[in-house]
Order: C-alpha cells, then structure tokens, then sequence
C-alpha cells in the first residue's frame, strides 16, 4: 500500500494548520497594538479640555474588550499549536513526508511559544486600567 494517497490528506491539514497558527499569532499582535493605541487615545482625552466623562468611558470600555481579547487569542494559539504540535509528530513518524510544510509547521510552533508570554507578563502588559 502506498502512503501517497493519505499524504495528501495530511500535507493539507499541516497547511491549513500551520496557515491558522501564524495567523492567531498575527491576530493577538494586532490586539496588542490596538491596546496601545487605545491607552494613547484615552490620555489623549483625558489631557483635552470640554471632552465629557462618557467619551472617556465609552473608551475604557473599548480599551478593557480588547485587553480581554489577548487572552483569548492567547488561548486559541495554545489550542492550534497543539493540534498542529500532534498533527507534526504524526507526520514525522511517517519517514515519506520530509516536506517544507513540515518544516514551516515547526517555525510556526517555534514563533506561536515565542509569542505566548508568562502569566507575569500578561498582567504586566496589561497595566492599569483607568
């Protein structure tokens, strides 16, 4: 029996997988930068004179919905990198499939861990609120 046919199969999924962990990972920095400007926004109006209390309050609450996205992106990215963790060991064990999707799958894995911080850095990042 020849394993091309069910290389195919899974050079896919290592695509589709390696595709969705490079893009979660692109996704929590966009968020991370959206925080930054969102901080910057908010000192902005606070340092404004005639600006109302509720602008600045509409906008803490825009700033506190994308810090509670970072760790949930966080969490998507532990949950592909896994799956795409499982799928690489799987693959490997299949001497035919030395592929270049395999080893962008483990830079992906490589860049997603680096991308993750600690829990300190997370509340660090997350820095006061008001």
């Amino acid at each position: 029996m020849s394993s091309a046919p069910l290389a195919a199969p899974i050079l896919r999924s290592l695509k589709i997988k390696t595709g969705a962990v490079k893009r979660l990972v692109r996704e929590r920095e966009v968020y991370i930068l959206e925080l930054d400007q969102q901080r910057d926004r908010i000192e902005t109006l606070r340092k404004k004179e005639g600006v109302e209390g509720a602008d600045i309050r509409k906008q803490n609450e825009v700033l506190e919905e994308t810090l509670q996205m970072i760790p949930y992106m966080e969490r998507r990215i532990r949950e592909a990198m896994q799956d795409l963790e499982n799928l690489v060991i799987a693959s490997k064990k299949d001497d035919t499939l030395a592929v270049p999707e395999l080893c962008d799958a483990d830079e992906a894995i490589v860049a997603a861990k680096q991308a993750l911080p600690d829990s300190k850095e997370v509340k660090r990042a997350a820095g006061p609120l008001a």
